[in-house]
């Protein structure tokens, strides 16, 4: 257990994430991948060196990686589909997403 701890750094909880990030259990249990945290049934646990690498690689970048920026894009639009549904200006819907999303996790 000491070298799991040496490796992952101390086990936390999404409480403790939240409070220490500041903001909401239910969002830091809905990104949690996003966090390097893992899932085991209905808990989720996070690990202090894990968390550190996940946000360390998104400051280097400035934004999420670019197979991340894809899977969210996923589904938004349509392109061979029927042009009255949805948003037709990818651009427009793009700068959308970023402006919704307050804490920078979507890019």
């Amino acid at each position: 257990m000491d070298q799991l701890e040496r490796n992952l750094g101390k086990a936390l909880r999404a409480k403790d994430v939240a409070e220490y990030l500041g903001m909401n259990v239910k969002h830091i249990r809905n990104h949690y991948k996003d966090l390097g945290g893992i899932r085991l049934g209905r808990h989720y646990r996070f690990f202090e060196k894990e968390i550190y690498y996940a946000i360390q690689k998104r400051t280097e970048v400035g934004r999420p990686s670019e197979e991340r920026e894809q899977e969210i894009g996923k589904g938004i639009f349509d392109q061979e589909g029927s042009q009255g549904l949805g948003i037709q200006d990818e651009a427009k819907a793009c700068q959308r997403l970023e402006q919704e999303d307050r804490h920078g996790l979507f890019g």
